[in-house]
């Protein structure tokens, strides 16, 4: 079986249980072992839990699957074009010491070339710190790359979030504090120490070192009516007073060597003497979450600028002087914003629609930030607790500089959470 059968059996299987549930019916199977000291839960959307209750052990199995089918034409070619996918296939393995405070969790992408996703020991201090170690979403992009894939309230992720970020995951360090009070005013403030080389960074050799420095970044999250779930863009708890939560994040790439300061080695700059000059890469982002009563909306700004160009060459043999404007060519340089906005209903169907812009830096043709409009929608319906997840989403690009590049996708999906 390959691997895309694999996740679209599983899916078939996850689909009939999730049917026979109902539309937002939900069950729990728990078995208890008495003085075995054993207990066994499945949650549907949430996966199987089993647990040591003397010892505060507690084991999880879940998984991701979101097969669908999209349509697609362009200006350029204005015959239609069917395909199938699977877009991400996700199994993940998590463990918890309750007593001592410590979470392992380990995510693989069973359809990727590179499978492993997510891989950190998190360890909480006390009531208002814990730290975290391994690879991980860096906290500090913007706040959509914050949501779990499985979470997101449209098929993918919007135009602002795929230009300047790849998977958002980095090896590192993170501290993570929370300081106010939930039911008033809360901060939560982040700082971490990544690799700067994105997933899976130090490359296919255990002697290939890293490229480049370290990216050093954080975010600062306000919550001025208190703590809510900031964790996906849909608003699942109906919050009966407005919630929101407004955001800036920073990150400083002392050496990118790929479009978005995510990878290793993807492209090289040189100094006077041929060494490696990679150029320091500066992101900052300014969001906005709110919810109330099943509406929500979700207001990103992003800022992208290079630094260290001066004496810079394309080869290492110095053939060519970097000029200033030409590292737009190598980096995603300019600005971006997304705005997106949603309606949960309480039988479980959910209509968003969101546009954004993206604008480069240096306007010139050759630049890889373009002039691009997005504009989509999608239509959702939550089964079974959101276990089952049926979408019909469209999205439509408009180059300004390329109209020949124009075009619209429409795309059915299906989500199983198991």
């Amino acid at each position: 079986m390959n691997r895309i059968q694999f996740p679209l059996a599983v899916c078939l299987l996850i689909l009939f249980q999730c049917l026979g549930a109902g539309p937002v019916a939900a069950q729990e199977e728990d078995f208890t072992g008495g003085e075995a000291d054993f207990s066994a839960t499945f949650r549907k959307g949430q996966g199987l839990e089993v647990g040591f209750p003397s010892s505060g052990y507690v084991f999880g199995f879940a998984g991701l699957a979101q097969p669908g089918m999209n349509l697609s034409q362009t200006d350029a070619d204005t015959s239609l074009a069917l395909g199938t996918y699977t877009r991400r296939a996700y199994l993940t393995f998590k463990a918890s010491d309750m007593e001592r405070g410590i979470d392992v969790l380990v995510r693989a992408n069973y359809i990727a070339s590179t499978p492993l996703l997510d891989a950190y020991i998190n360890y909480t201090v006390n009531d208002w710190l814990s730290i975290r170690t391994g690879q991980f979403q860096n906290p500090s992009n913007n706040r959509e790359m914050q949501f779990y894939e499985g979470h997101l309230a449209m098929p993918e992720r919007s135009l602002m979030s795929r230009t300047f970020v790849d998977t958002g995951r980095e090896f590192g360090l993170s501290l993570a504090a929370t300081f106010g009070n939930t039911e008033s005013m809360m901060i939560k403030p982040v700082i971490a120490v990544t690799s700067g080389d994105g997933i899976n960074s130090f490359g296919a050799l255990s002697n290939d070192t890293d490229k480049g420095g370290l990216k050093i970044g954080g975010r600062l999250d306000v919550y001025p009516f208190g703590d809510f779930d900031a964790t996906s863009a849909s608003d699942f708890e109906r919050n009966e007073t407005p919630k929101a939560v407004i955001g800036w994040a920073t990150n400083y790439n002392m050496g990118a060597s790929g479009p978005v300061g995510e990878s290793h080695g993807e492209w090289l700059i040189f100094d006077a003497n041929g060494a490696e000059q990679l150029p320091h890469y500066l992101k900052n982002h300014i969001d906005l979450l709110a919810k109330w009563k099943g509406a929500s909306l979700l207001a990103e700004f992003t800022n992208a600028a290079a630094y260290q160009l001066d004496g810079a060459y394309t080869s290492a043999s110095l053939g060519t002087l970097l000029m200033p404007t030409e590292i737009s060519q190598y980096l995603m340089l300019g600005n971006a914003y997304n705005i997106q906005g949603g309606y949960l209903l309480k039988n479980g169907l959910q209509l968003d629609a969101r546009f954004g812009q993206t604008f480069p830096e240096f306007d010139q043709s050759s630049s890889l930030l373009e002039v691009i409009d997005a504009i989509g929608g999608c239509l959702t319906w939550h089964v079974a607790e959101h276990a089952l997840k049926l979408q019909l989403a469209a999205e439509y690009l408009n180059y300004q500089n390329r109209p020949d590049a124009n075009g619209w996708t429409a795309a059915f999906q299906t989500q199983f959470l198991f």
